[in-house]
């Protein structure tokens, strides 16, 4: 069994609509929910090292358990002669599958295992392995028709009473495969001929090789998601929406699902094709609250956004924001549109009308006032949200409003206005005679501070943290508040003193895990980041013995505008019990900057060969690795490069 590292799922990016007070949506077209899971055995396919793997026929060493093929496709039920046992891995380049027939006789050229892949949308691949005959002729794998798959081996090996096989078949023999490697469903057919070559006797891991019977294929993101995030939360059900698209990296397809308040993407060239990104959405899907999700290249940049809809509040009282999220090449997204486009309450509702407009090879946004039910200029009187663009009203001085890509965001380009249907006299009086005397600027962040308590339901909290720091805005220092999970950032000189912004720090289980928070200019440029430092725990891996692995970690925050981004990240210590790794983060000058080093440090009763762990060559989860104190790592440095600290 290979030393795995544990995934570190969960990046620490902002959620959607992070840092805002109200949140809400606009009509788009719903994904449907995802279909029950295909009858027949779900098929687990690990993502391996081929070197893992000697491939001679004999399946001994493969890091996945056989399973036996239990569906009587063909022949007799009760036949005897033919069992099987059979397993699928893959890596980047190849599928490779695995099986240990029972049989009575081996026909040469008749006899044979089929791998089946299914893509979304239905599409059916198939592959035939053809075992060879000893000392006469070599195994071969064919497509329909006959034709020879170019690169595959298939290599067997008789035993008594039956033979064994693997199998390597590049990816390209699949067409689909070309962009598509996850949300798969696959299924493994076992053939046995008679004495006249005819097929008599098929055994499968599904009913037939038709789309709807073939089961899952749990790739190795797949695994990850299941094993971890779903396996911590009790998730059972299915998702309530399951979407297949190219929304970052590189050309491959993700997967992006929601699973209750949970948003997910994974993908076979997402973060290694081994781990996936999630974020709390702060709301249920399962409870209407995120009443649309769909994926649509909104950039022209050939990635699909995230376009979601969801709601805050409950019931028939709700207010709506419309997000746009934007991967590109990294493994985080970040909003680069939201507006307030719906309300309801019990005495009405208003609904904007939102649409995509082309623009050059992008879209732009129109968002125009849409509908109003049961609501006129009279009888409406909710408050107008300020942290980003609120609801259009019918009755209000903007027709529609236009939405480019501008600097990497949605910007406004242009407004069209119109005469603004004026409330009835008596109404006017009424207003004018309710008024309040401005609030003073100390007033206005009472104000602020307790909508944030409102909106998130801790009222009766007190922050963990609370700071105070020139994070964004002006020269006036903000409040730094750490609730919860949530960090918080508010000030007179931050969005106009009338607005909030946090960010949910997801990958920590509990509020405790946060140690500390702090302040810091880190990049030079007069404003403080905010750093954070807690434990991630995950369930320990099987070899490494019972009890959870804590993972030590450091989080570094900046305020680009009225956003909390996370610009670095690293593990700096690991254990499970009284067995750690220390190791050592400082902050050094660079130039008119301070750098961010790391170190290798100090182990506590491992040692290089008991550690069960390997060094991580690269970022897990997009956190820096932790460096042992063996193997000759040397420190590494990181220094701020306008966007990021990088080395």
């Amino acid at each position: 069994m290979r030393r795995r590292t544990p995934f570190f799922r969960a990046p620490g990016a902002p959620a959607p609509g992070a840092g805002l007070a109200v949140l809400a949506s606009v009509a788009l077209t719903a994904a449907a929910p995802s279909p029950a899971l295909a009858a027949g055995t779900p098929l687990a396919a690990p993502m391996i090292d081929a070197k893992s793997i000697k491939l001679d026929g004999v399946p001994k060493e493969w890091p996945v358990e056989l399973s036996a093929l239990r569906f009587k496709v063909k022949g007799k039920p009760g036949r005897a002669d033919l069992a099987t046992r059979a397993a699928v891995a893959y890596d980047v380049a190849r599928v490779y599958v695995a099986a240990d027939v029972t049989d009575d006789a081996l026909r040469g050229g008749a006899d044979h295992v089929k791998l089946v892949l299914g893509f979304p949308g239905g599409k059916v691949q198939a592959v035939a392995l053809y075992p060879g005959q000893p000392g006469k002729s070599a195994g071969s794998a064919r497509l329909p028709g006959g034709k020879a798959v170019a690169g595959a081996r298939v290599i067997e090996a008789p035993r008594s009473g039956g033979y064994t096989l693997e199998a390597s078949i590049p990816w390209s023999a699949f067409p689909e495969a070309a962009t598509t490697r996850i949300g798969l469903r696959a299924g493994l057919f076992v053939h046995d001929a008679d004495a006249s070559t005819a097929v008599e006797a098929i055994v499968g891991t599904a009913a037939s090789e038709a789309y709807a019977s073939l089961a899952p294929l749990a790739t190795e993101p797949e695994l990850a998601l299941a094993d971890g995030l779903l396996k911590s939360k009790g998730i059972r059900t299915a998702p309530r929406y399951d979407l297949v698209a190219n929304v970052a990296g590189d050309a491959m397809r993700e997967r992006v699902i929601v699973h209750g308040r949970y948003l997910i993407v994974l993908g076979p060239g997402f973060r290694q094709g081994s781990q996936y990104y999630f974020e709390d959405l702060g709301v249920d899907a399962g409870e209407g609250m995120l009443p649309a999700l769909t994926l649509r290249d909104l950039t022209g940049d050939g990635q699909a956004e995230i376009i979601l809809r969801k709601r805050s509040g409950g019931g028939s009282r709700y207010r709506e924001v419309m997000h746009v999220l934007h991967f590109g090449a990294g493994d985080t997204p970040r909003p680069i549109f939201q507006h307030e486009v719906a309300i309801a309450t019990e005495k009405g509702s208003v609904v904007n009308q939102v649409d995509f407009v082309p623009d050059g090879g992008k879209s732009a946004i129109r968002v125009r006032p849409g509908k109003a039910t049961r609501y006129d200029a009279s009888s409406y009187a909710e408050p107008v949200e300020t942290t980003y663009d609120p609801l259009l009203l019918p009755w209000g001085p903007i027709k529609s409003q236009l939405y480019k890509l501008t600097g990497g965001a949605y910007a406004k380009a242009s407004e069209e206005r119109q005469a603004p249907a004026p409330a009835p006299r008596a109404a006017r009086e009424t207003t004018r005679s309710a008024a309040k005397p401005a609030l003073s600027p100390a007033q206005m962040l009472d104000r602020v501070y307790a909508l944030y308590r409102r909106d998130r339901g801790a009222s009766s909290r007190k922050p963990r943290f609370d700071l105070g720091a020139d994070v964004a805005g002006g020269r006036e220092p903000e409040r730094v508040l750490l609730h919860d999970r949530d960090i918080v950032v508010f000030g007179k000189g931050f969005r106009g003193g009338a607005g909030y912004s946090f960010m949910t720090l997801a990958q920590f289980a509990s509020p405790a895990d946060i140690r500390a928070v702090s302040a810091r200019d880190l990049t030079g440029d007069g404003k403080a980041e905010i750093i954070v430092h807690g434990t991630v725990r995950a369930q320990a891996p099987r070899e490494a013995g019972p009890g959870t692995v804590d993972r030590d970690v450091v989080l570094v925050f900046r305020v680009a505008g009225e956003s909390i981004q996370r610009i670095f990240a690293a593990e700096v210590a690991r254990s499970i019990g009284s067995k750690k790794i220390v190791g050592e983060l400082r902050f050094v000058r660079a130039g008119d900057k301070l750098g961010i080093e790391l170190a290798p440090g100090r182990a506590v009763e491992w040692t290089e060969q008991t550690y069960p762990f390997n060094q991580d060559k690269g970022p897990v989860g997009g956190f820096e690795p932790l460096l042992l104190p063996w193997g000759g790592a040397q420190p590494v440095r990181y220094v701020w490069n306008g966007s990021s600290f990088a080395r």
